[in-house]
């Protein structure tokens, strides 16, 4: 009886377990771009809702206008309301998994003058 036990618990822990994981950001994480970005992103292996997604700038808080906060997807996506000055840029992110599991995260890259 125990060995049954012991043996459920073995099968459903990789399902407790299986978390979202961040694939691919855009532009990549420490990116050195020669233009400013036309988009940011996260890309994960399962959905997430993103609820926080803020970039931040050599001249403070970037306007977006799209923002990826929302819907529950595998890829999100904010575009810059103006062209990006050159500078270093900080993407800080927050979101839920699909599990109910809560996620953040963030990314730097660069823009050359």
């Amino acid at each position: 009886m125990v060995q049954v036990a012991v043996f459920g618990l073995m099968l459903a822990s990789p399902l407790l377990w299986a978390h979202a994981h961040i694939t691919a950001t855009e532009p990549e994480a420490g990116a050195t771009l020669e233009q400013s970005p036309e988009r940011l992103g996260l890309e994960f292996d399962s959905p997430i809702r993103i609820t926080q997604f803020d970039v931040n700038g050599p001249q403070g808080v970037v306007e977006l206008s799209e923002d990826p906060v929302g819907a529950m997807a595998e890829t999100h996506e904010g575009v810059p309301a103006d062209t990006l000055e050159p500078g270093e840029y900080e993407v800080v992110w927050r979101g839920i998994a699909e599990d109910g599991h809560s996620m953040s995260g963030g990314y730097r890259f660069t823009v050359q003058e």
